[in-house]
């Protein structure tokens, strides 16, 4: 068996044992951003925490800049990734299917403060750092349009009331859930989280019902 390993880990290619080590280096990376801020993070330091040498870092990404942009880059595709993994096929749609939505938001990001204070360092600094600015815009343009595709959904069944406007509508929703998880992620301890999630799902069926 051990035998069997050691064949499988020497037999992957050069690309894939640089894909794994950059994998490993962002990840890093993320966790000290967590705890420190864009500003604290250091090639090396990012090389050690993955376990690998201080120096391969500025191999792999050259500058402190661009392993930043790639950590931005690593945010976005894996928030995409966990998306998609809620909207999966046999989930609700129209009405039901966002305010589903909605809750998964909450549920996601709370699995992990660690992993959602990182994501909000990267989204501060792209009002700080133009470089990462085009993979935090995307992140929100990816974010409001996959809302707005459940209203607009809601609005072609009839669901909700007629005079909505999905893009409008998903823009509030994805500011409603940020400021939310924002004010859980500094006090914890004050907000109960599943009462505010719930309220915030009825928040929105009452305003786009009428009801």
């Amino acid at each position: 068996m051990v035998a069997a390993v050691r064949k499988s880990t020497a037999g992957r290619s050069h690309a894939e044992r640089r894909r794994e080590a950059e994998t490993a280096i962002l990840q890093a990376a993320l966790r000290i951003i967590s705890k420190r801020g864009m500003d604290q993070l250091t090639l090396a330091e990012a090389g050690e925490a993955a376990g690998y040498s201080r120096a391969l870092p500025a191999h792999y990404f050259g500058s402190r800049e661009a392993l930043l942009t790639a950590v931005a880059e690593h945010v976005v595709e894996a928030y995409r990734t966990r998306l998609r993994a809620g909207d999966r096929a046999e989930a609700p749609r129209g009405l039901e299917g966002v305010l589903a939505g909605v809750a998964f938001y909450v549920d996601d990001s709370r699995k992990s403060a660690t992993r959602l204070r990182g994501f909000y360092e990267v989204l501060n600094a792209g009002l700080r750092r133009p470089a990462i600015a085009p993979a935090v815009a995307r992140l929100n343009r990816d974010s409001v349009d996959s809302f707005a595709r459940s209203i607009r959904a809601a609005l072609d069944m009839g669901e909700v009331r007629p005079d909505l406007d999905p893009d409008t509508e998903a823009v509030l929703v994805l500011a409603a859930l940020r400021g939310l998880m924002t004010q859980w992620l500094l006090a914890p301890e004050q907000i109960d989280i599943e009462r505010s999630r719930d309220a915030l799902v009825a928040g929105f069926r009452r305003s786009w019902t009428g009801a």
